[in-house]
């Protein structure tokens, strides 16, 4: 009988400049105790739901970020006898021998600590939100219900709350992953009023500020070497694609386990264009098949009840494909998405201004949309031209005139 796959795995490096999947001496100890590596805060998502949240959740005076360590969850009993394994939300499959999964009884969750747990085969388990599972409630009978992660309900494991979701993950191997975070803002009109409740320098904000761009602080900040949240929010907004084109890229993992998230800066359209030029590879196929999906999504999106009477904010478009071309689109991640007063809805293409609620959520996608048919014509443009440069060469080959 054949073995059943192991849970894929991946282990970032602080700086997400590169990746490693686990080795072999790596699980060597295993049996004693959780396996412990370093993690980027600022990986991504990738499974349907954000994996390590973006640097919105730094804003969070209750955050309570891992720093970098990854607690691997126990599964199953090392005297069980071929259980079924648990999938649990991934980027890199590294294949384990039948004698090592005897050996490892441990699978990693990545991000905050607790945030995730495996689940049943196809599924994963995200700590419960109020805010998401609400979301999905209402999404049942929405238009919008196909193109957000599949809900099964709230799970109480090892006495916590978690929402069952689908894994976006199962049907690939080898995914690319990419993360866009959607719409003008990424905080909610009520965290900004809170903020401004007690506007304290906060240097660990300085720091961050500093590190994305060591001028953006004034001169009074560098003295006191603090900056303000409410202060912070509304830069970090303005150095990214979020300001200029309502979204943003968080980040990047590739399916050969490297990773990027050095997106702070990325704000012009070219720039964009680019990142997702090296994002598809140039394949015109997997280009088609976003632009397909977006414009489905946008289309649901117009009709959708729910995207009219809801603030979405924080939430994401999850683009992944692998070498089959099998390519999707998901929207994900709707812990911040607050329903509007009653009788109250939002176009959400609209400059936002304090206190009409809009997010640039529609504006956004249009540009991203835009996005993604010049990354088509351009790869079309060089297809053509690669094509008539070979049909040269062959011409001269056989020395036609």
């Amino acid at each position: 009988m054949d073995a059943r796959p192991v849970p894929q795995v991946t282990i970032t490096p602080d700086g997400c400049g590169t990746s490693r999947e686990v080795q072999q001496e790596d699980w060597e100890d295993a049996p004693n105790g959780p396996l412990r590596r370093k993690l980027s805060n600022s990986s991504i998502s990738s499974t349907g739901s954000s994996a390590v949240e973006s640097e919105d959740d730094l804003l969070s005076d209750s955050e309570s970020k891992s720093k970098g360590l990854i607690t691997l969850e126990h599964l199953v009993e090392v005297e069980d006898t071929r259980p079924p394994w648990w999938k649990l939300k991934t980027i890199v499959q590294w294949p384990f021998s039948a004698t090592q999964r005897r050996k490892v009884s441990w699978v990693q969750l990545a991000g905050h600590k607790g945030n995730f747990k495996a689940a049943d085969e196809g599924t994963i388990l995200k700590k419960f939100s109020e805010n998401e599972m609400q979301a999905f409630e209402k999404l049942r009978d929405d238009s919008l219900l196909p193109f957000v992660p599949g809900y099964h309900g709230i799970v109480e494991k090892d006495g916590e709350s978690y929402l069952r979701m689908t894994d976006l993950l199962a049907s690939f191997n080898l995914p690319n992953v990419m993360d866009c975070k959607m719409g003008v803002r990424t905080y909610l009109e009520e965290e900004l009023v809170r903020a401004r409740e007690k506007p304290k320098p906060r240097e660990d904000l300085y720091k961050k500020m500093v590190e994305v761009d060591s001028e953006g602080p004034t001169p009074e900040e560098h003295s006191q070497r603090g900056v303000t949240k409410p202060r912070y929010m509304q830069w970090r907004e303005t150095m990214s694609s979020t300001n200029t084109m309502g979204f943003r890229i968080e980040g990047i993992k590739h399916s050969d386990g490297t990773c990027r998230t050095d997106f702070k800066k990325t704000r012009s359209k070219q720039d964009v264009i680019q990142v997702f030029q090296t994002f598809v590879g140039g394949n015109i196929g997997i280009i088609k098949s976003y632009l397909s999906r977006l414009i489905k999504i946008q289309t649901a999106l117009k009709m959708s009840e729910f995207f009219k009477r809801h603030e979405v904010i924080g939430s994401s478009l999850l683009f992944i494909h692998d070498h089959t071309d099998n390519a999707e689109v998901w929207i994900i991640d709707f812990g911040k998405t607050t329903a509007l007063p009653e009788g109250q809805t939002l176009s959400h293409n609209i400059p936002w201004q304090e206190g009409n609620r809009e997010d640039g959520y529609l504006w956004g996608l249009e540009n991203l949309i835009q996005t993604l048919e010049s990354v088509s014509s351009e790869a079309t443009c060089e297809d053509t031209f690669g094509m008539v440069i070979k049909e040269n060469k062959q011409s001269t080959a056989r020395g036609d005139k």
